[in-house]
């Protein structure tokens, strides 16, 4: 189905976009502290391109529909939120940094990663189940839409880093507004008038609600942010 390969556009247009962006970063800049601690901007580009690299083909999973997980399931993980899970994060970030900074930049190593991934996955069947290490089964499509919830989301602490105006695709928007929304387990309330540049900031905590947003909210804003 076309829906199915949607994933992939959004993954597609955003790594582009990423990509255009760190084309014209300044070298001295690279070397800037994030707002991921203690990560410079240079291990946060390269954890980018970690996210989305394939080191193998993804194995085709033996399970029936029902017990696939939903690209929100992905975060609902409770590992996700152990001091543990995040150090591993980061620590292996740094080394696998060392090793690609001694080689090329992390612009460039991003750029050849995400162009590399894209047409691997381009010609993979989106509806098949995959089973990825560590995880439950899913369809492809949801797993490369927890991909685009990746660069989206890390691509807001780039341009927070720099102190640009976030660029986030449309595709992209359409895609991960779809498991904000999902995690969240209802539409937001109306009078919160949030388009999907916003809900992405907030939704995954580089943007702070405001306290009529909370009242508006209710009981929903404990929820907040929906992924980090």
């Amino acid at each position: 189905m076309e829906q199915d390969r949607y994933p992939l556009t959004a993954l597609d247009d955003e790594s582009l976009a990423l990509s255009a962006v760190l084309r014209e970063v300044d070298p001295g800049d690279f070397a800037r502290a994030t707002n991921c601690p203690p990560w410079s901007l240079d291990e946060l580009v390269v954890h980018i391109a970690m996210s989305i690299h394939l080191d193998d083909e993804l194995a085709t999973a033996a399970v029936s529909p029902m017990a696939m997980a939903t690209a929100a399931d992905y975060y609902r993980r409770p590992e996700r939120d152990t001091p543990q899970y995040r150090q591993s994060n980061v620590d292996r970030t740094v080394e696998v940094a060392r090793e690609v900074l001694a080689a090329t930049s992390s612009a460039q190593w991003f750029h050849q990663v995400s162009r590399d991934s894209v047409a691997r996955l381009s010609r993979l069947d989106p509806g098949r189940p995959v089973q990825v290490q560590g995880r439950r089964p899913m369809t492809l499509a949801d797993w490369v839409t927890t991909r685009v919830m990746s660069v989206a989301a890390h691509g807001l602490d780039v341009a927070l880093t720099l102190g640009l105006p976030p660029w986030t695709t449309r595709s992209a928007l359409d895609v991960t507004r779809t498991v904000l929304i999902s995690l969240l387990g209802t539409e937001l309330p109306a009078e919160l008038a949030w388009d999907d540049q916003t809900l992405l900031a907030t939704g995954t905590g580089r943007r702070a609600l405001t306290p009529a947003e909370r009242s508006s909210l209710g009981a929903r804003q404990t929820r907040f942010p929906l992924l980090s």
